[in-house]
């Protein structure tokens, strides 16, 4: 996590605008262009300790709200009950690797990956 982000409450997490709960937390949204509808969205944390929060574009807005949130949970160390499918999250622990950091350019750049 962002090294000056603090923990959130449950209920903070869940009760808080999302536009300012991640501006509160210190993560960067970026809009994918990934079309894959099996594609709900990704957190990475970058060497750096930058939180970036990755949300596929032409989703309801229930969906982006439910999902980021959860995802910023998962981040974060919040407990919360696990999403049901078809929505399932892997973690991936370890340094960077240069096929994430390439994707992540063309995530930033608005391409596809």
């Amino acid at each position: 996590m962002n090294a000056t982000a603090v923990k959130p409450s449950v209920d903070h997490l869940m009760d808080t605008p999302l536009p300012v709960l991640i501006n509160e937390l210190g993560v960067t949204l970026i809009e994918s262009g990934i079309t894959d509808r099996e594609f709900f969205g990704a957190v990475v944390q970058r060497k750096t300790g930058e939180l970036l929060l990755t949300m596929p574009r032409d989703r309801s807005e229930l969906e982006h709200d439910t999902v980021a949130r959860y995802l910023l949970a998962q981040a974060f160390g919040v407990p919360v009950p696990e999403m049901s499918a078809p929505i399932k999250t892997t973690r991936v622990e370890g340094d960077s690797d240069p096929d994430m950091d390439e994707a992540l350019r063309r995530v930033r750049e608005g391409g596809v990956v």
